[in-house]
């Protein structure tokens, strides 16, 4: 406890002197801003300089706590070795007295042990001679050196000494019993009383100093955390209370010049009346400035639209000299010259059926006439729509709605053999919709059809029906072609084999070349 005490008076001095220098640092400084009030606790700096002096106030209790732990360690090491010695004395003169008092008592005990074992073992030789004796004068075994008045005389001694030894031995039989009865008493006795007597000798009063010691310490901690936490309670309360109104009145009080301006009326010197002047040309240049602004505005108006125009014809005439549109003229060829080969076979046409469509990309919506879509799902297009580039078109849940033509990537209908060929009309649709859909997908990306069913070998395989639309994703610079494209279909994405699909809009070429 007295090392406990002195290392704890040296931590407490360091740590509250560390928090007074800490704190002396920013007392010094200017906290008065104005006319503030050093108890307003709606300032901040109110506050702040509380923390501070609640700091070094901190560290001065700290302080004094060490000076409290250093008096208990030097009270501690003066008492104890005063105490020790004394009571060590004291104690050690009483256990001596009552271990020589009890060696004593266990010295008597063995003396009258030895005592009644010699004198039983006498008994027992004398009994046995008797019984010997008595033996040989029945039998009339009087041997050589006997006779019959011999062996009687002896058997009358031997009678006699154990009768004298039998009436000794009671009484060393009860004086041993006293005895043995006494030493166990006077060790009970010592164990019971003169042992904790002397044990409480030499703690003396160790353990009510140590009390002393312990509730000073205990209760210089305690005053010590009760003094810091009321007055940085007080802090956190007046914490909770600042105000930026508070603060910003105090900083007007300071800088006036930031304050409101009092209110200012200008009066008219040497004018009494006031009178409106009516315009001279009678308001020709109020409409010449009204008509500039409306030709002016009239003509942005043109400008805007014909530039929006210019761009759009702009990515209509790359989209037809680039690779997708020299391949989709080479497919209006191929399909024109087909439908002349179908009709000049003399077979009849049937009837063509409404195209179906995909849809590449989703949409949402937003008027009641409007139809929904969501990427690879199939639509059967029924009309035109009333605005450009609007059609009618029905899902496969017999949904009914507008949706724009744009959204749209024609499959074509549901022809069998002998089939007319399309007409210009669906052919310029069917071709519009696949340049559509190449500008709507992502840089790097294109849409390919599924030529055969294909089930995925692994969990990170696609696996859709023949006729399929799929998206192939984008690949990364640099990447090799092992035959395996990744691809969007149906919201899943994953791998599959390039040799079982077609391409159907440019960009692979593009991104090839």
């Amino acid at each position: 406890h007295r090392s406990y005490s002195k290392q704890r008076a040296t931590i407490d001095r360091e740590y509250g002197q560390a928090l007074q220098r800490l704190a002396s640092q920013f007392v010094k400084r200017d906290w008065q801003r104005g006319r503030t009030e050093a108890g307003d606790s709606r300032s901040a700096m109110a506050v702040w300089k509380g923390v501070i002096e609640g700091t070094a106030h901190a560290g001065q209790v700290r302080v004094t706590a060490s000076e409290s732990y250093r008096t208990l360690a030097a009270e501690a090491a003066r008492t104890a070795r005063l105490s020790k010695e004394r009571m060590l004395k004291k104690g050690i003169e009483r256990l001596q007295k009552a271990q020589a008092e009890l060696l004593e008592t266990m010295k008597e005990l063995d003396k009258a042990k030895k005592q009644f074992t010699h004198l039983q073992r006498s008994s027992e030789v004398a009994k046995d001679k008797a019984a010997d004796v008595e033996a040989r004068l029945r039998k009339s075994d009087r041997r050589i050196f006997h006779t019959k008045a011999s062996l009687q005389k002896l058997s009358a001694k031997f009678s006699a000494r154990l009768a004298e030894h039998s009436r000794q031995l009671v009484g060393v039989q009860n004086e041993y019993s006293f005895a043995l009865v006494s030493a166990t008493a006077h060790l009970e006795h010592y164990h019971r009383v003169e042992l904790p007597a002397a044990m409480q000798v030499l703690d003396g009063d160790l353990y009510e100093r140590l009390r002393e010691h312990l509730l000073a310490a205990s209760r210089t901690e305690a005053e010590t955390c009760r003094v810091t936490r009321e007055w940085f309670q007080g802090m956190a309360e007046a914490s909770a209370r600042v105000s930026r109104e508070q603060d910003l009145l105090l900083f007007l009080q300071d800088h006036p010049a930031f304050a409101l301006a009092p209110e200012q009326c200008f009066q008219l010197t040497g004018v009494e009346q006031v009178s409106l002047l009516p315009p001279g040309d009678d308001g020709a240049s109020l409409e010449k400035e009204a008509r500039r602004w409306a030709t002016r505005v009239t003509r942005d108006r043109k400008n805007k639209a014909h530039s929006e125009e210019v761009e759009a014809r702009e990515n209509i005439r790359k989209a037809e000299v680039g690779p997708t549109g020299r391949r989709l003229r080479v497919t209006s060829r191929f399909v024109t010259s087909l439908g002349r080969g179908t009709h000049s076979g003399g077979e009849v046409a049937t009837p063509p059926q409404p195209p179906c469509h995909f849809v590449p990309c989703p949409l949402q919506g937003c008027q009641a006439d409007e139809l929904s879509i969501t990427q690879g799902e199939e639509l059967e297009v029924i009309e035109d729509g009333d605005a450009e580039e609007w059609v009618k078109a029905r899902n496969k849940m017999g949904q009914v709605g507008y949706v724009p033509e744009k959204y749209l990537l024609c499959l074509g209908g549901d022809q069998g053999v002998g089939a007319g060929p399309p007409g210009p009309s669906a052919l310029q649709r069917q071709l519009s919709s696949i340049m559509a859909a190449e500008l709507v997908l992502e840089p790097g990306a294109w849409l390919v059809r599924a030529l055969y069913d294909y089930e995925g070998q692994s969990p990170e395989e696609l696996s859709f029906p023949e006729g399929a639309i799929i998206r192939v994703l984008p690949r990364a610079p640099g990447e090799v072609d092992d035959g395996f494209w990744a691809g969007d279909f149906d919201g899943r994405v994953g791998v599959f084999p390039s040799l079982v699909v077609e391409e159907l809009t440019g960009a692979r070429e593009a991104v090839g070349q």
